[in-house]
């Protein structure tokens, strides 16, 4: 679920965005998973920070190298000037389609659970709201948020 995170920088508004940007490879993740695929297979050996920044807002993810993580959670957030440099606030959080897809998912598996159980097997009905409760929980666990606070985390002083 989305998590909030604040770092206070001594760094000024454009520096930071400018050492983020330099930081990243440019990519704006859509809902066509096939895209973020292709993506992700150009960076199979690469550890990679990659996003989007567009002015003051931040979209930053992290590809581990030899994984396919393409839903992973990132950081979604904005940079605003204080007085003696600026913050850097957002939240961790999935893409939408992460979302959408484990709650697909999880309603799919609890239909087909209904309908085994309306069939008479009680046993069944219980594979399939295990595996919903599995599969979903895989769906929406990720450490790469571990990650990406590590590397905002640099920011802060």
């Amino acid at each position: 679920m989305p998590e909030r995170f604040t770092v206070s920088s001594k760094l000024a508004k454009k520096k930071l965005l400018k050492t983020i940007n330099g930081d990243m490879l440019e990519y704006r993740p859509s809902w066509n998973i096939l895209s973020t695929g292709r993506f992700m297979r150009m960076h199979r050996s690469d550890s990679v920070y990659y996003g989007r920044i567009s002015g003051d807002k931040v979209m930053l993810f992290y590809h581990k190298a030899g994984k396919r993580d393409g839903g992973s959670t990132g950081f979604y957030g904005t940079v605003s000037d204080n007085g003696d440099g600026c913050v850097l606030t957002g939240t961790f959080r999935k893409p939408i389609y992460a979302y959408v897809f484990a709650l697909v998912f999880a309603l799919l598996t609890l239909l087909c659970a209904l309908g085994t159980y309306a069939g008479g097997s009680v046993t069944g009905a219980l594979v399939f709201l295990g595996f919903g409760v599995v599969g979903t929980a895989a769906m929406l666990w990720d450490n790469s948020k571990k990650q990406l606070k590590k590397y905002l985390g640099q920011f802060g002083g």
